[in-house]
Protein backbone atom coordinates (compact mmCIF):
# COMPACT_ATOMS: atom_id res chain seq x y z
CA UNK A 1 0.00 0.00 0.00
CA UNK A 2 2.87 2.36 0.81
CA UNK A 3 4.33 1.75 -2.66
CA UNK A 4 0.99 2.64 -4.24
CA UNK A 5 0.79 5.90 -2.24
CA UNK A 6 4.39 6.73 -3.16
CA UNK A 7 3.71 6.15 -6.88
CA UNK A 8 0.50 8.16 -6.70
CA UNK A 9 2.35 11.03 -5.01
CA UNK A 10 5.11 10.87 -7.62
CA UNK A 11 2.60 10.94 -10.49
CA UNK A 12 0.57 13.70 -8.89
CA UNK A 13 3.73 15.77 -8.33
CA UNK A 14 4.74 15.36 -11.97
CA UNK A 15 1.27 16.30 -13.20
CA UNK A 16 1.31 19.46 -11.08
CA UNK A 17 4.82 20.33 -12.25
CA UNK A 18 3.93 19.88 -15.91
CA UNK A 19 0.75 21.92 -15.44
CA UNK A 20 2.72 24.80 -13.90
CA UNK A 21 5.27 24.62 -16.72
CA UNK A 22 2.59 24.71 -19.43
CA UNK A 23 0.79 27.59 -17.70
CA UNK A 24 4.05 29.54 -17.58
CA UNK A 25 4.66 28.99 -21.28
CA UNK A 26 1.10 29.95 -22.22
CA UNK A 27 1.17 33.09 -20.09
CA UNK A 28 4.56 34.36 -21.32
CA UNK A 29 4.11 33.59 -25.04
CA UNK A 30 2.18 36.80 -25.90
CA UNK A 31 4.77 38.90 -24.05
CA UNK A 32 7.61 37.24 -25.96
CA UNK A 33 5.78 37.84 -29.26
CA UNK A 34 5.35 41.52 -28.39
CA UNK A 35 9.03 41.79 -27.45
CA UNK A 36 10.06 40.16 -30.74
CA UNK A 37 7.79 42.51 -32.71
CA UNK A 38 9.44 45.49 -31.01
CA UNK A 39 12.91 44.15 -31.83
CA UNK A 40 11.88 43.64 -35.47
CA UNK A 41 10.51 47.20 -35.59
CA UNK A 42 13.76 48.63 -34.20
CA UNK A 43 15.87 46.67 -36.69
CA UNK A 44 13.87 47.81 -39.71
CA UNK A 45 12.43 50.94 -41.23
CA UNK A 46 9.45 51.89 -43.33
CA UNK A 47 10.29 52.53 -46.99
CA UNK A 48 8.43 52.97 -50.26
CA UNK A 49 8.63 50.11 -52.76
CA UNK A 50 7.22 49.74 -56.25
CA UNK A 51 3.90 47.87 -56.23
CA UNK A 52 4.48 47.03 -59.90
CA UNK A 53 7.10 47.74 -62.57
CA UNK A 54 7.40 51.49 -63.18
CA UNK A 55 8.83 52.61 -66.52
CA UNK A 56 11.24 55.50 -67.02
CA UNK A 57 9.33 58.77 -67.43
CA UNK A 58 6.22 57.52 -65.62
CA UNK A 59 4.43 59.94 -63.30
CA UNK A 60 4.26 58.49 -59.80
CA UNK A 61 0.78 57.80 -58.46
CA UNK A 62 -0.31 56.15 -55.21
CA UNK A 63 -1.36 52.92 -56.95
CA UNK A 64 2.23 52.36 -58.14
CA UNK A 65 3.62 52.38 -54.60
CA UNK A 66 3.34 50.62 -51.28
CA UNK A 67 5.06 51.10 -47.95
CA UNK A 68 6.88 48.18 -46.32
CA UNK A 69 9.25 47.60 -43.45
CA UNK A 70 12.70 46.42 -44.53
CA UNK A 71 15.80 45.51 -42.49
CA UNK A 72 18.22 48.44 -42.27
CA UNK A 73 20.88 46.59 -44.27
CA UNK A 74 18.49 46.31 -47.25
CA UNK A 75 17.63 50.02 -47.36
CA UNK A 76 19.63 52.37 -49.63
CA UNK A 77 20.80 55.65 -48.08
CA UNK A 78 18.47 57.79 -50.21
CA UNK A 79 15.35 55.62 -49.86
CA UNK A 80 11.95 57.30 -49.90
CA UNK A 81 10.19 56.76 -46.56
CA UNK A 82 6.72 58.20 -47.30
CA UNK A 83 4.83 57.66 -50.57
CA UNK A 84 3.00 60.96 -50.17
CA UNK A 85 6.29 62.84 -50.63
CA UNK A 86 6.78 61.66 -54.21
CA UNK A 87 3.28 61.55 -55.74
CA UNK A 88 3.35 63.41 -59.05
CA UNK A 89 7.09 63.10 -59.69
CA UNK A 90 8.51 61.48 -62.84
CA UNK A 91 10.92 58.55 -62.80
CA UNK A 92 14.41 58.93 -64.26
CA UNK A 93 14.97 55.16 -64.41
CA UNK A 94 12.91 51.98 -64.55
CA UNK A 95 11.90 50.78 -61.08
CA UNK A 96 11.17 47.07 -60.74
CA UNK A 97 8.29 45.64 -58.70
CA UNK A 98 9.38 45.25 -55.07
CA UNK A 99 12.39 47.55 -55.49
CA UNK A 100 12.93 50.26 -52.87
CA UNK A 101 12.22 53.64 -54.46
CA UNK A 102 15.09 56.09 -54.06
CA UNK A 103 15.22 59.82 -54.57
CA UNK A 104 17.96 59.31 -57.17
CA UNK A 105 15.50 57.34 -59.34
CA UNK A 106 13.13 60.33 -59.44
CA UNK A 107 13.16 63.68 -61.23
CA UNK A 108 12.74 65.89 -58.18
CA UNK A 109 12.02 68.97 -60.34
CA UNK A 110 9.20 67.33 -62.32
CA UNK A 111 6.46 68.03 -59.77
CA UNK A 112 7.25 71.75 -59.80
CA UNK A 113 7.50 71.78 -63.58
CA UNK A 114 4.15 70.05 -63.98
CA UNK A 115 2.61 72.58 -61.58
CA UNK A 116 4.09 75.47 -63.58
CA UNK A 117 2.69 74.09 -66.83
CA UNK A 118 -0.85 73.90 -65.45
CA UNK A 119 -0.68 77.56 -64.40
CA UNK A 120 0.34 78.70 -67.88
CA UNK A 121 -2.48 80.54 -69.75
Amino acid sequence: MAILNRNTGFILGNVIGITVLIAGIVLTAPQKQAEQAEIDRRNSQSVVVAASDIKVGARISADLLKEERKPHDEVPLNAVEKASKIIGLLTKFDVKKGQVVTYSSLDLQSKQESGDVSKTP
